[in-house]
C-alpha cells in the first residue's frame, strides 16, 4: 500500500474566518427562530427594502471577525467578548438607522430606528452570539 501521507495540520489563522461564517449563519438562524416564535419581522418597516437586514448582519459579521482576530493573543477572553458584544450591538443599530434614514430620506428616522430596535431580541441576540463566538474561539486557541 505504501506510506499514507497525513494531511497537513490545520491552519490556525483560518479559525477566525470559519468562526465568523458560523456566526453569520447563527445570526440568520436566530433571526428566523425569533421571527417565527414571536411572529414579528426582523425589520418591521416594510419599506426598508431587501438589503437593510443583510447589511446589518454583514456589519455584525465584520465586527465579530475583527474581534476574533484580536482575541487569540489575549490571556483572558472577557474583555474582548464584552467589546465584541457592545460593538455588534452599536454597529447593528447604527447601520440600520443610517440605512433606513437613507431609504426614507427622513432624518428623524435615525433616532426613531435606534429607539425602536434598541431592545429588539434580534439585535440583542446577535450581540450575545458575538460574545459567545469570541469566547469559543479563545478557548479553542488555548493549547
Amino acid at each position: 500500500m505504501g506510506d499514507a501521507q497525513l494531511p497537513p495540520p490545520p491552519d490556525p489563522r483560518m479559525l477566525p474566518l470559519l468562526a465568523t461564517i458560523t456566526y453569520g449563519a447563527g445570526v440568520i438562524a436566530l433571526w428566523g427562530f425569533v421571527s417565527l416564535a414571536l411572529d414579528v419581522d426582523a425589520i418591521a418597516q416594510a419599506d426598508a427594502g431587501p438589503l437593510l437586514g443583510p447589511a446589518i448582519v454583514l456589519t455584525a459579521c465584520l465586527i465579530t471577525f475583527a474581534a476574533l482576530l484580536r482575541v487569540r493573543q489575549r490571556t483572558s477572553p472577557t474583555g474582548p467578548a464584552l467589546v465584541a458584544a457592545a460593538s455588534v450591538y452599536i454597529g447593528m443599530l447604527l447601520v440600520g438607522a443610517v440605512g433606513y434614514t437613507l431609504v426614507t430620506a427622513d432624518l428623524s428616522w435615525f433616532v426613531l430606528f435606534i429607539g425602536a430596535y434598541a431592545t429588539s431580541p434580534f439585535v440583542i441576540g446577535a450581540a450575545l452570539l458575538a460574545a459567545v463566538d469570541v469566547l469559543v474561539v479563545w478557548a479553542l486557541t488555548r493549547h
